[in-house]
């Protein structure tokens, strides 16, 4: 096995975290060098011996006090002291996706609507923490001499999904957010996030630089509820009780009229099922108070004020009937004494 006498490593795209140097014998005049956003460990019988930024080294006893008492012996071709070297990429890799691999059940805790939430966003991180990380992980996630952020995403990709969906729900439930709200709450929703995915990718040696949430949604039949109950809201605040029902009211009489055939059946249910009293169309909609159902003299046709006896335009006496019977009443009675109908 030869001796190298210029170890480096010239890296291979921006996707690699680390990279095992392929051989593991030295002279002491072999020369090392780190490449620009690289860091070398060097390993001595499973012990971190240094750690070198970017730069130039040679390998020799001032670098490592270790090799002055170490021969070289010749033991069926193989060296009984090898020194692994490995090279890290210390860069910031900003392009962690994440996003919830199944939605976030909840109630909105505004609105009472059941909303299956999906959020998704990404992080940086940096490997900070050499040698704990050389500890913990290389073993675990090597292959082939390299670890890939790759793997290393695939890693992380369960606890940080479970972290994230765990916070949305915290959040939006105990500070009672509802969905159209969310946006508002983002940058609090984010920061909370970070500092507990910090904690977590702390233990392995890496610092989280950054993170966002790029989008919360839900699908489009949860929304659609959702929106339905805002508009009937927004309506009743406007129009009030009593007009919010008079709307309605009409909305219902279209619909049974645009169904044609039905609208009697429709009716007719309504009716025999008193619909909490006496039903009728207008119990469905409330009469129209004012001018507008305000009686005309039959002679001349001026509008009328209630229980009036003459026209006050051409003198004609007033003779008021009931709609039902066509029995004569006196102005002001409430109900038709003949058949019982109501007038008033």
């Amino acid at each position: 096995m030869g001796l190298y006498d210029v170890v480096r490593f010239e890296g291979s795209g921006t996707n690699w975290l680390l990279h095992k140097y392929r051989q593991d014998e030295f002279n002491t005049k072999s020369k090392m060098i780190v490449g620009t956003g690289q860091i070398a460990i060097l390993v001595h019988n499973g012990k971190i011996e240094k750690i070198c930024e970017a730069g130039s080294y040679t390998l020799d006893t001032e670098l490592l006090p270790f090799i002055k008492g170490l021969t070289k012996l010749i033991y069926s071709g193989k060296n009984p002291y090898p020194m692994e070297i490995y090279f890290i990429n210390k860069r910031l890799k900003l392009d962690f996706y994440w996003g919830t691999s199944s939605p976030i059940d909840l109630i909105d805790p505004v609105y009472g609507v059941k909303l299956r939430l999906r959020a998704r966003g990404q992080f940086g991180v940096r490997l900070v923490d050499y040698q704990y990380f050389y500890q913990t992980l290389i073993g675990t996630l090597m292959k082939d001499n390299y670890i890939l952020f790759d793997v290393l995403k695939d890693f992380f990709r369960g606890f940080v999904n479970q972290k994230i969906k765990k916070i949305l729900a915290t959040q939006i439930i105990s500070k009672k957010i509802t969905y159209f709200d969310i946006g508002l709450h983002l940058d609090e929703m984010q920061e909370s996030i970070q500092k507990d995915i910090e904690s977590e990718l702390a233990k392995y040696g890496f610092e989280v630089s950054s993170l966002s949430i790029e989008n919360v949604d839900c699908p489009e039949e949860d929304l659609q509820h959702l929106t339905n109950i805002l508009n009937k809201k927004a309506a009743l605040n406007q129009l009030g009780e009593s007009g919010y029902r008079t709307v309605r009211g009409y909305d219902v009489l279209e619909s049974a009229a645009e169904n044609n055939g039905n609208a009697a059946a429709f009716m007719g249910v309504g009716i025999g099922m008193d619909m909490g009293r006496n039903a009728s169309v207008g119990s469905i909609v409330p009469p129209i108070s004012g001018n507008g159902n305000a009686p005309a003299c039959p002679s001349c046709g001026t509008k009328l004020s209630p229980g009036a006896k003459f026209c006050p335009e051409c003198g004609t006496k007033i003779v008021n009937k009931c709609p039902n019977c066509s029995t004569e009443v006196a102005p002001g009675t409430k109900f038709c004494p003949e058949c019982g109908t109501k007038l008033l």
